[in-house]
């Protein structure tokens, strides 16, 4: 996706023209209701006031003689309020605002039927003769006439019309504080967004909405910080894995090229020829060795090991040709080699499975003294896991087979294929017991040179149960033997 489909949105920007807009229109409603309100205050006053004068004109009128009601009319009233007197059959005989004689008779006017009946109405409505909304106060006198008093008025939509102005100009000047302080409180609630110091996100005193947003930062940080760490160690590792693959192989190449040298330049003597090819044949099969324990272990790091991946393994089977490979190994080392058990599945790789139980029979071989021996046991071993440490997608039975009689947690019995290989040899130190399995690690360098050992192969054998679920212990104290004990998850059909 290119940059220009990216929208770039500024946070106080958009805190900035919120809070614009929602004053402003706040201002706008505001403006609205209270002219709308004074409006319709203003025309309740003015409406009364309208009856009051009619009353005030009534009373005057029912003072003065009938036939003097429109001449006292036209010399005492006049001004912005319309004057109307209207006879008892509707007859207009007097208006202030307009020719009395050409006007219609005003007997269906509700004001005038209300007031004849009642004695007193008000009503708005439109005005016919003048064109406009009008209010009528009209009051019933003495002789049966009708005095009427009318005004013009403006409506809402006028009355805001010629409001308009004023209100443009106070809208304006509110716009302008409005922007001047929603700037400042912008600025304000950016100031500790900010500030944010991302190096340590936990430590800033921020709003609490922002929480989850540092937790979440700081969780990505701690991350990458230990995938940094573990990068490094990484490199590390290869580097000396690289300096200590140079350093073993120099030896055994020095060797073939020193022998192979003096072969060449026809310095060995006749009967001596056997024993250099001998030891250059020796040489070479240990650098043979190295490079496969160093491929072998390049495939675990890769996880390579994908084509059998899923093959179901007979570690008994595997265990027996393993130790006949090694008969020979073993009978010129003066060590009897021994399988037990009975057949145990697990799921994984065979030719793996192959080479880890290999590197351990012939570790047991190697580092042991003439006479001993090395023992390999497979079988299979029951183990109660409490059901709230396995899948709580068992069944009830599964879950229910193993109970305490107190009532606690159910326990759940699940297979393992456990691999006990157990020598004769001069064991391992207590404080060596996580070290045998790091690459080129030797407890008797001396001796481990002497035996051909590359240093690997207690590496791969970690890996290899690591690759297949499993787990590794060693049971060993100095001079009393050693036992490597493996467990493994047993396959479905691992009792077959």
């Amino acid at each position: 996706m290119s940059p220009t489909h990216f929208k770039v949105k500024s946070l106080s920007g958009k805190i900035f023209t919120s809070v614009l807009a929602f004053t402003l229109g706040v201002i706008v409603v505001l403006a609205v209701a209270m002219t709308s309100i004074y409006y319709f205050s203003y025309e309740r006053d003015a409406e009364a006031e309208l009856v009051g004068s009619a009353q005030d004109a009534a009373r005057y009128l029912n003072a003065t003689p009938s036939s003097d009601n429109e001449s006292a009319l036209a010399e005492q009233f006049s001004g912005l309020t319309r004057y109307t007197l209207i006879a008892e059959d509707g007859t207009v005989l007097f208006d202030s605002a307009a020719d009395s004689s050409s006007m219609d008779n005003h007997a269906d006017r509700p004001e005038v039927q209300e007031a004849a009946r009642t004695g007193e109405a008000v009503i708005m409505r439109y005005s016919e003769t003048l064109g406009t909304d009008t209010v009528y106060a009209a009051v019933r006198l003495i002789d049966g006439s009708i005095v009427r008093l009318s005004e013009t008025r403006h409506s809402l939509l006028s009355f805001l019309g010629d409001m308009l102005v004023p209100v443009l100009v106070a809208l304006a000047v509110a716009a302008l504080l409005v922007f001047v302080l929603s700037k400042e409180l912008t600025k304000r609630i950016m100031k500790p967004i900010d500030a944010l110091d991302f190096a340590n996100p936990l430590e800033n005193e921020i709003y609490e909405e922002m929480d989850p947003l540092l937790i979440r930062i700081d969780e990505q940080q701690r991350q990458l910080k230990a995938q940094n760490r573990e990068l490094a160690e990484a490199e590390s590792m290869r580097r000396d894995f690289s300096s200590n693959v140079s350093h073993e192989m120099k030896t055994p190449l020095q060797v073939i090229s020193g022998y192979a040298e003096l072969m060449k330049n026809d310095m060995v003597q006749p009967g001596d020829r056997q024993k250099f090819a001998a030891l250059i044949y020796d040489e070479a099969q240990a650098m043979r060795s190295l490079i496969n324990d160093v491929l072998t272990l390049s495939k675990l790091d890769e996880s390579a090991f994908g084509n059998d991946a899923s093959a179901v393994i007979d570690l008994r089977s595997v265990a027996q040709r393993v130790a006949e490979r090694l008969a020979s190994f073993a009978a010129d080392q003066g060590i009897d080699v021994r399988v037990e058990g009975d057949r145990a599945c697990i799921a994984g790789s065979q030719t793996l499975a192959e080479e880890m139980l290999y590197n351990l029979i012939e570790n047991g071989v190697r580092y042991n003294h003439e006479g001993g021996s090395v023992t390999m046991t497979v079988g299979l071993e029951l183990t109660r896991t409490a059901y709230a440490q396995v899948d709580r997608g068992m069944t009830p039975q599964q879950a229910n087979i193993l109970r305490h009689g107190t009532g606690e947690e159910p326990f759940t019995v699940q297979k393992q294929v456990v691999v006990r290989v157990t020598d004769t040899g001069p064991g391992i130190p207590e404080d060596m017991h996580d070290k045998i399995f790091e690459r080129f690690f030797r407890v008797d360098k001396s001796r481990s040179k002497e035996t051909g050992g590359t240093g690997l192969g207690l590496a791969i054998v970690k890996h290899a149960v690591i690759y297949h679920n499993g787990t590794i212990d060693v049971e060993s104290a100095e001079g009393a033997g050693t036992t490597f004990v493996l467990r493994f998850p047993a396959a479905e059909d691992g009792g077959a």
